[in-house]
């Protein structure tokens, strides 16, 4: 997440920018096939998977356990569980451990990959993309069940355009920001406190990202932020996120050490995002920490 802030910046900016089409295309992930390989019992094959992420602490681990459900698909190719849990860890293993560009963009890939595989579960939505419609024409069928790959489907997508593009691919691109606005509408039709206030925690950062002209604000920003935190407040990413993004940007101090020594502070066992993405969250706070000494 090196230089997210600037590149949300670059990215929001880019939205007032018209007459250019998308250059960047994801082969959707209702076309992968995938046939049954195992005999396995898909409760045990989740299980297993389940006890690997309750200790993966790990750009390796991280991976074992990406490979763990897979072995769950294997059993039940369409179990929509590990689809979007696999989707979900590709973008962890993009923003937490991947250096390199090119690193990263099969790791979002995948994840925008997997999320779409798991959205299509749904059969009314799969009829309605393999007949043609654009997934964001098609939202309407996506129900609650579909939730997480739907929100995962847009933060893997902000990853790559935020970490993976250029600033002329961002504006070459902007048909992704869009989309992924439609979708997060759907999201809030469905469950607005989706992810303890998943939803609230990504306006955020679109406000702080864009210029005034257009529409940004820090103190709209502080409210959605803060309604993240009142939504979900045993969640590590609304505080870490609300001092990295916020916090620091305003140099409040006071308050970014105050966001940052509570996620430190957090048992990641507890604490209700994944505990792989919690060691990620509390090194990430350490290392910002240890920066202002």
């Amino acid at each position: 997440m090196k230089n997210t802030l600037k590149c949300l910046i670059q990215l929001i900016t880019a939205i007032g920018i018209v007459g250019f089409s998308s250059c960047v295309t994801f082969k959707p992930g209702w076309s992968m096939s995938e046939m049954k390989e195992s005999r396995m019992e898909t409760k045990q094959l989740i299980a297993e998977a389940q006890l690997l992420e309750n200790n993966a602490s790990s750009a390796e681990e991280v991976e074992l356990l990406i490979a763990s459900f897979k072995e769950v698909l294997k059993a039940d190719p369409q179990n929509y569980y590990a689809l979007w849990k696999i989707g979900n860890y590709h973008i962890l293993m993009g923003a937490a451990y991947a250096e390199k560009k090119k690193d990263k963009k099969y790791h979002y890939r995948e994840a925008i990959k997997y999320c779409e595989k798991a959205m299509a579960t749904n059969t009314n939505f799969k009829t309605e993309v393999l007949n043609g419609k654009d997934i964001t024409e098609a939202l309407d069928k996506l129900t609650i069940d579909q939730i997480d790959a739907m929100g995962y489907w847009y933060t893997a997508r902000f990853y790559y355009f935020s970490e993976c593009l250029a600033p002329l691919g961002r504006v070459m691109n902007t048909r992704i920001v869009i989309d992924n606005n439609k979708m997060i509408e759907r999201i809030d039709e469905i469950d607005r406190t989706w992810a303890g206030g998943g939803n609230y925690f990504s306006r955020g950062l679109y406000y702080i990202a864009i210029p005034e002209r257009f529409g940004g604000s820090k103190e709209r920003a502080d409210q959605e932020f803060s309604e993240a935190v009142q939504i979900g407040p045993n969640y590590l990413v609304n505080r870490w996120g609300r001092a990295k993004y916020l916090y620091h940007l305003m140099g409040d101090q006071e308050n970014f050490k105050a966001d940052l020594e509570w996620v430190v502070s957090q048992d990641p066992h507890k604490a209700d995002n994944p505990y792989p993405w919690n060691v990620y969250f509390q090194q990430d706070a350490k290392q910002m920490l240890a920066d202002i000494q």
